[in-house]
């Protein structure tokens, strides 16, 4: 059975011997940790999958290190966090590619949470089952038997309740944070993923159309622009240099006559009075 698991960087702060804290540096963060194994534990073969730049590669360096089969990183340079959808449909495209039986996810942070294994399934069309605690008949708490073509799982419905069921492969797992402890990899192991290669794919190459704003913010769409008709005196300016432009949109008018700004010499009676028709004149009041 060939699994993929979505590995995510999560920051951490480094302090030195003199106690000074230096910049955050990223790592595998602690509930793909347990996502990473869950897949060792099910899978015969597991494929560490990151999605954007350096920090991403990080992260699946860390997973390297643990004992995955292998490493991929769908290369960007990301604007900001990339959103759930789109992190959940890269996770789904490059598991169909893969040709994997299984796409595990970390569940406990705000971003990778329950949606994303529903929106990766429904993107496969695959069945899913989210913050699954146990896999496998040996590790249920209660008896149970299942296919050979079927994976036996538990997972938490509420506060001391659980389920079994059987689930087909293809499918997508969300593993609860609960899971396991993450395992304590040899000296070999980490070496040897120190040294292994991280295959990168260009995001355009697995999602076409999709740029490395449109994974952080959606695509954002123009149908039109309005000038506002509040601004200054009225309607933004077209003509004269762009002091003039400048000076009439500040309410100065273009520098002949009276401006917005000039000073009324008159009791507070008579002057608010002249503002008042001063502004309904203009339709600005």
């Amino acid at each position: 059975m060939r699994a993929v698991v979505g590995v995510r960087p999560a920051p951490h702060r480094v302090v030195d011997d003199d106690g000074r804290a230096r910049p955050y540096r990223f790592h595998l963060g602690l509930a793909d940790r347990v996502a990473v194994e869950a897949a060792l534990r099910v899978a015969d073969e597991v494929v560490a999958v990151g999605v954007g730049g350096d920090a991403a590669r990080s992260s699946v360096r860390s997973a390297l290190e643990t004992g995955v089969d292998a490493g991929r990183l769908v290369a960007f340079d990301p604007v900001d966090e990339v959103l759930g959808e789109k992190y959940a449909t890269v996770l789904a495209r490059t598991a169909a590619r893969a040709d994997a039986d299984l796409l595990v996810v970390g569940e406990s942070s705000s971003f990778m949470g329950p949606e994303i294994a529903g929106l990766a399934a429904a993107t496969l069309g695959w069945p899913s089952a989210s913050r699954v605690t146990a896999v496998g008949v040996d590790d249920l708490a209660v008896d149970a038997s299942v296919d050979d073509s079927e994976l036996a799982v538990q997972r938490k419905l509420a506060t001391g309740r659980q389920e079994a069921l059987a689930i087909e492969p293809p499918a997508v797992l969300g593993v609860d944070s609960g899971f396991a402890n993450p395992r304590r990899a040899s000296m070999d192991t980490v070496i040897a993923g120190r040294r292994a290669e991280i295959d990168e794919l260009p995001l355009e190459d697995v999602v076409p159309g999709e740029s490395r704003f449109s994974m952080s913010v959606g695509r954002a769409t123009v149908e039109a622009v309005v000038p506002n008709e509040r601004w200054g005196r009225g309607r933004p300016p077209r003509e004269g240099t762009v002091e003039e432009r400048i000076y009439r949109m500040l309410g100065r008018g273009s520098g002949e006559g009276r401006s917005g700004g000039e000073v009324i010499d008159a009791p507070p009676e008579e002057a608010a009075e002249r503002v008042v028709s001063f502004l309904r004149e203009r339709e600005l009041l």
